[in-house]
C-alpha cells in the first residue's frame, strides 16, 4: 500500500519513503510519526494529537520524546530535501508543508 503527499510516496509494505530520486528508511516510530504528518499535511497537528495517535497512549511520556522525535525526522528530511518541511506552530504543535 502507497501514500503519496507532494513529492512523497511512503511504501508501508517496505517502511520505505521516496522523494523524487532517494530513498529513506526510518526506524518504526520515526515512520509512523512521518505516516501521521503526511496525511495530516497542510494541517496543524496538536502535541497533543501527534502523542495519543503515534504513541497510542494516554499522555503520560515526558513532552521531551515527542521533541526528540520531530527533531530527528527533521534532520533526515533537511539531509535529504536541503530545506525544512516540518514547521512548528508556536504553543500549538507543527504542520508539514510539503
Amino acid at each position: 500500500m502507497y501514500l503519496s503527499s507532494g513529492k512523497i510516496k511512503l511504501n508501508f509494505a517496505s517502511r520505505k519513503i521516496f522523494l523524487d530520486d532517494s530513498v529513506i528508511i526510518l526506524r518504526n516510530k520515526l515512520f509512523e510519526l512521518f505516516v501521521y504528518f503526511v496525511k495530516n499535511s497542510g494541517r496543524i497537528v496538536t502535541r497533543t494529537q501527534l502523542l495519543e495517535e503515534v504513541w497510542e497512549r494516554d499522555i503520560c511520556w515526558p513532552t521531551n520524546t515527542l521533541d526528540v522525535h520531530v527533531a530527528l525526522l527533521r534532520k533526515v528530511l533537511v539531509k535529504r530535501l536541503g530545506y525544512d518541511v516540518i514547521h512548528t506552530v508556536h504553543c500549538i504543535g507543527y504542520i508539514l508543508e510539503i
